[in-house]
């Protein structure tokens, strides 16, 4: 769990000079925890992200602090979303459209890892509707509340009435603290992003939980799984190119080939989202898609100009 302790002296909102105009926004019952929290990242960030980098950042106008996103983390039910509605014949046409406009792009990033260009269509029609629906969250700004939050008596002043979250129940409880751990080490990760590739920190933006680019990947991922295509230097996933290879990339690291079979293929696809339906609506979609490209020929357009 994310743990840092406020002392007596930073609580009594007694700031040192300078620290009451940190993260201006923020009120004088939650500034003391930030302030807290950013020397601790400091400490972890050294030699990675130079500490007035991290002092800038945080202490930025532009930070904010919305605790609902831990009981939103917590009560999230991804199993009921509706997938469904991925498998309509407009948005498999969308896909097989989309495919044919990158199919030469998709082919030589299928034929590197092995992974079926299908497959990785599908994944980005599921995740951001092909790029469309990338986000509007500050990822920064994301983190950093469930990171505050992973400070269970801020949490508890922010908790709802109504019994939603209960703190006292073990399985609970220990969610909310896998929860706080992981947020606070995506937080670091996404300084050390933001930093290494001159990221304006505030406009990254991605989903209410922090994924962001075409790939919806988390800034862990990025650092794990994303691919340069374009050899530019940097991974954005923002670009086609980068985004793609990324998925293939991310699906061939844990295990994915063409070869596989259909229930192994769904396991790795398992361990990008750890979801069953999201799983079989990205394998079904792929089979659709393979289905339209066999009553197509198949060639650089698919007889088919743009998306």
């Amino acid at each position: 769990m994310v743990l840092f302790i406020v002392s007596a002296e930073t609580s009594s909102c007694s700031f040192k000079e300078g620290n009451a105009t940190c993260a201006p926004r923020l009120n004088d019952e939650v500034r003391p925890y930030l302030l807290n929290l950013k020397e601790k990242i400091k400490q972890d960030l050294k030699g990675k992200v130079p500490e007035d980098f991290v002092e800038k950042v945080l202490c930025s106008e532009e930070v904010e602090f919305k605790p609902e996103l831990m009981v939103k983390s917590l009560t999230w039910k991804e199993a009921k979303l509706p997938y469904h509605q991925f498998l309509e014949p407009e948005r498999v046409e969308r896909a097989f459209r989309f495919l044919c406009r990158y199919y030469n792009l998709l082919s030589e990033i299928e034929r590197k890892f092995d992974v079926d260009k299908e497959v990785i269509v599908s994944i980005l029609l599921v995740e951001t509707d092909l790029g469309r629906k990338t986000g509007k969250h500050s990822v920064l700004n994301t983190y950093l509340s469930l990171a505050l939050t992973g400070n269970e008596t801020l949490f508890q002043r922010y908790l709802p009435q109504n019994g939603e979250v209960d703190l006292n129940n073990e399985s609970t409880k220990q969610r909310y603290q896998r929860r706080a751990t992981w947020a606070y080490g995506e937080l670091l990760y996404t300084l050390e992003y933001i930093y290494r590739y001159n990221v304006p920190p505030f406009e990254l933006k991605g989903s209410i939980f922090g994924a962001f680019g075409y790939p919806q990947f988390v800034p862990q991922s990025v650092f794990l799984y994303g691919y340069d295509w374009d050899g530019d230097g940097k991974v954005n996933l923002f670009d086609y190119p980068d985004a793609l290879a990324s998925i293939a990339n991310y699906l061939a690291k844990e295990g994915y080939k063409r070869s596989l079979t259909r229930e192994n293929k769904f396991k790795v696809i398992m361990k990008y989202n750890k979801s069953e339906p999201y799983a079989n609506t990205v394998l079904e979609l792929s089979e659709a898609i393979k289905g339209r490209l066999v009553e197509q020929k198949e060639g650089s357009s698919c007889g088919i100009e743009g998306e």
